[in-house]
């Protein structure tokens, strides 16, 4: 019983703080994960939400992606979600499981409500993240397709559907969650390389891309995406997993104050996290993707997953904090 005294007096003395499920302890006043969490059992899923401030968002509220009427099995996982419009409809591409890897799946806003359409793109790889924007006319996506060690270019004569490899951007590495960003004529590929992330520059998206002379610019968390940058008003803002204390636990924003093909320079944020969990909701285990558009009333569209339905098993090691 003494030694059990000392013990928790010796962690009290320590400051350390078990909020939730990751244990921490305090340096400067922030917190510091010093064991993390892993979920096994339950599952990711995809929900849109509106709101007149794209840094604020009530999950609550937000209306999350129907499997039963979509004939989708309850347990299958759907992440990484990105919006599209073409041709006066919304679309969303996601990583969807299958009985083998990840394929992208698509599905159409009709009436309201998301009508899921099928696989958009399947390979013989996982996939995962496709990040879909349209430039000069022509719908592109950049999935993940790290088990080809390529970031990976494709586009399609038939949308949504039959998605072909226009370009292959960077070979022989081993990236995840590519972005594309565009600015003052100069093309952009943020990915992410283990706990590093890199940045690739070229003269167009057709052009060579050749790793920027700062890359790699973040190292630990807050390297991987979390999903489109978003652009308004010059201002733009990457948006960043957070996996202290357990993969995917919330997206943080961070502005990118300075960019060009010499110099890159950003700053996270005062109000982060932008998304997190959400007490005994369909996110309850944490967030970690958001691609938002603004809408023509002002008021902005964004699409999110969350980790939380199924049945959890929580585990705990020190290993967990990325």
């Amino acid at each position: 019983m003494k030694i059990f005294k000392n013990i928790i007096g010796l962690l009290l003395t320590l400051g350390i703080l078990f909020s939730g499920y990751v244990g921490y302890f305090y340096v400067m006043k922030k917190p510091v994960p010093f064991f993390g969490r892993k979920i096994t059992g339950a599952y990711y899923s995809i929900a849109t939400g509106t709101t007149q401030n794209p840094l604020q968002w009530n999950v609550d509220e937000a209306k999350v992606f129907n499997r039963e009427i979509n004939n989708i099995p309850s347990n299958l996982l759907m992440a990484d979600p990105f919006l599209h419009q073409k041709d006066g409809k919304w679309y969303a591409f996601f990583e969807i499981m299958s009985e083998k890897h990840a394929d992208i799946g698509v599905a159409v806003e009709e009436n309201g409500t998301w009508k899921y359409l099928g696989i958009a793109l399947d390979e013989k790889v996982h996939l995962s993240y496709p990040f879909i924007f349209e430039k000069d006319g022509i719908t592109y996506m950049i999935p993940e397709t790290k088990r080809h060690s390529q970031v990976r270019l494709y586009t399609t004569n038939n949308f949504p559907f039959d998605w072909k490899v226009a370009k292959v951007l960077i070979k022989d590495k081993r990236l995840v969650d590519a972005t594309y960003l565009e600015k003052d004529g100069v093309s952009y590929l943020f990915a992410t390389d283990d706990m590093y992330l890199r940045l690739y520059v070229s003269d167009s998206l057709h052009g060579e891309f050749t790793e920027h002379p700062m890359s790699p610019v973040r190292s630990g968390n807050y390297t991987r995406s979390a999903g489109r940058i978003f652009e308004e008003d010059k201002k733009m803002i990457r948006f960043a997993q957070d996996h202290f204390g357990g993969y995917g636990r919330a997206v943080y924003g961070f502005s990118i104050d300075s960019i060009s093909k010499e110099y890159y320079e950003e700053s996270e944020l005062e109000n982060n996290p932008i998304l997190k969990n959400q007490g005994e909701t369909w996110a309850k285990n944490g967030m970690h993707h958001i691609d938002i558009h603004k809408l023509p009333d002002g008021t902005y569209k964004a699409i999110f997953d969350g980790y939380g339905f199924g049945t959890e098993e929580i585990t705990f090691s020190f290993s967990n904090n990325f």
